[in-house]
């Protein structure tokens, strides 16, 4: 079984969440790690990105059992590839794909069951 997950989000949304919300905003829905790992010129594309991104594996998880979006946390693997970590385990059977253009962050996610996997790994946890 394949499962694909898809999101897009304009970049100034993003911006305008934080720039209304600050500090909570970004508590809430950004684990620390992916801050810092944004912490870079284009901030604004790359925590876009990682809200697409969270969306996307939120799009693959089966219905109900989806976690807050803090606890999916899109940081780089050992190769600089995004990866999902849901609730601190890395989802390594969660195909991953983040593009950004100046105004649009997209992301793309795919699952492969039977693959190595964390507590998602068969799609019905």
């Amino acid at each position: 079984m394949k499962r694909l997950g898809t999101d897009i989000v304009a970049v100034a949304r993003i911006r305008m969440l934080v720039e209304r919300y600050g500090d909570r905003f970004l508590n809430r829905v950004y684990a620390p790690s992916e801050l810092s790992s944004c912490d870079r010129p284009d901030r604004w594309q790359c925590l876009a990105g990682r809200w697409a991104a969270k969306e996307a594996v939120i799009k693959l998880l089966p219905r109900n059992s989806a976690p807050p979006l803090r606890d999916i946390a899109i940081l780089p693997d050992p190769e600089g590839a995004p990866t999902a970590v849901i609730r601190g385990v890395p989802w390594f059977n969660c195909a991953l794909s983040i593009s950004h253009e100046r105004d649009y962050a997209i992301a793309v996610a795919m699952i492969v069951a039977g693959e190595y996997g964390s507590m998602y790994e068969s799609g019905d946890s």
